[in-house]
């Protein structure tokens, strides 16, 4: 390297770092990520006065027609039509399938986070807590060609350290985007997820919930959960809570307790999806940290969870940031909630392995140790990290590699079969030190 290269390294380097300095040091209106994943620039009061309700309703008034939405295949996701907007209550015409650019996943959501403002998408929901529970539900656009399974498709980012520089826009066509978000009422909500569950064929009667885990903003939760609903064919009512989780930085401490915090609120939404008219069937899915939510509820006296017995179906723990060592003294707290349990284990889930960045060196019970993962009584324990490097986390870069967790999902789902080996042939058993567990093979 000559002294010429070396000076004007130096310089991009010190400009990069005045650049971060400059952007941090609030010299520009903070920019805020938006509902559909592309970053705003927000007004110096970027919340409109009143309650939320009231700007839901000043925001519907405003807001075009809804494309209308049909079921692909009786099974899975909706079509948007794209080819003009509808008149009125007229039906749309009739078009090829092949024409659309997108599908649409509806996801029913409950959140304890704020609302952080509205745009022509709907609630934008940030990392505040609101104290209290609020229903709705999210339209998920899914790129028709673009979409490969176990993936989420968002634009490419480039950046400098934590700042964004450049991000490509958003495009139905080729990523996961936000087509709108709407608050409703408890019966409102109930309604709607009521005429899906009535609906369903391959699912039916049957619903999930899926509580996303460390570092996940609302849209990226909403994103995943339709992801799984749409790739897993499943088409009963998808949910998913929300905890506020910070989603932007590495605060480890406080997305726990944000998490933990959310187990009241969690309750009341769980009972809305049990009473729910056509839903028989609850599973949940719990990812990363939303397994501290769902311990802190699990463990906590006189919920009306507690008081329903075995009311989940199946529970899936999937890469669960918990104490691997604590677990055994809680786990009845589990098995009581649960007519199953399975623990997915992955040696590689990205949202785990930033987890324990901010936790001490115990053992995490999402994790797999040199002789396997964590085995608990009355808990079926699968090692998958030969299936991909990431489970339900947001991850732009990594994907299951195979259809074997989607597969042993959607079986778990239909059937609850156990041992794990009778339904999915991909899953091996294993006799470990402390028991019996199965890995998943590619």
């Amino acid at each position: 390297m000559t002294e010429s290269d070396f000076i004007w390294i130096l310089i991009l380097v010190l400009t990069a770092a005045a650049l971060t300095l400059y952007l941090r040091s609030g010299h520009r209106t903070p920019a805020r990520r938006g509902g559909d994943g592309r970053t705003h620039e927000a007004p110096e009061d970027a919340r409109p006065s009143g309650p939320p309700e009231v700007w839901v309703a000043d925001l519907q008034s405003s807001l075009p027609p809804m494309p209308r939405i049909t079921s692909r295949r009786g099974s899975r996701a909706a079509e948007a039509e794209l080819d003009g907007d509808d008149e009125g209550d007229a039906p749309a015409p009739a078009k090829d399938v092949r024409t659309t650019r997108y599908w649409v996943q509806r996801v029913f959501f409950g959140t304890d986070r704020a609302v952080e403002a509205m745009d022509e998408h709907g609630a934008d929901f940030g990392n505040r807590r609101a104290g209290r529970l609020t229903l709705g539900h999210t339209d998920i656009t899914i790129p028709r060609e673009a979409h490969r399974e176990g993936r989420i498709e968002r634009p490419t980012e480039y950046g400098f350290f934590s700042v964004t520089l450049r991000r490509k826009a958003c495009d139905p066509e080729h990523h996961f985007t936000v087509l709108k978000t709407e608050i409703l009422s408890e019966p409102a909500f109930m309604a709607m997820a009521s005429h899906v569950a009535e609906g369903a064929e391959r699912f039916a009667h049957t619903a999930f919930v899926f509580i996303h885990g460390f570092n996940t903003t609302f849209a990226d939760a909403t994103f995943r959960a339709a992801q799984l609903a749409h790739d897993l064919g499943f088409d009963g009512p998808a949910f998913a809570y929300s905890w506020p989780s910070d989603g932007e930085t590495q605060d480890y401490a406080s997305d726990l307790e944000s998490a933990r915090n959310a187990g009241g609120f969690m309750d009341r939404f769980l009972e809305l999806v049990f009473e729910t008219p056509g839903v028989e069937k609850v599973h949940v899915i719990a990812h990363s940290m939303g397994n501290a939510a769902l311990e802190a509820l699990l463990t906590r006296a006189g919920t009306r969870l507690g008081q329903r017995g075995q009311a989940i179906g199946q529970l899936v723990l999937a890469a669960p940031d918990l104490d691997a060592g604590s677990f055994e003294t809680m786990a009845g707290h589990f098995t009581a909630a649960a007519k199953g349990i399975t623990l997915y284990a992955c040696a590689s889930d990205r949202a785990l392995l930033a987890s324990q960045q901010g936790r001490d060196t115990y053992r995490r019970l999402g994790d797999v140790g040199p002789d396997g993962p964590v085995v608990v009584q009355g808990i079926d324990s699968i090692d998958v990290t030969p299936v991909g490097s990431d489970l339900f986390s947001l991850n732009r870069n990594a994907y299951a590699q195979d259809r074997g967790l989607l597969d042993d999902l959607g079986a778990l789902f239909s059937t609850g079969q156990r041992p794990p080996g009778r339904r999915l042939s991909k899953l091996t058993e294993v006799a470990g030190p402390r028991g019996i567990y199965w890995r998943m093979a590619r």
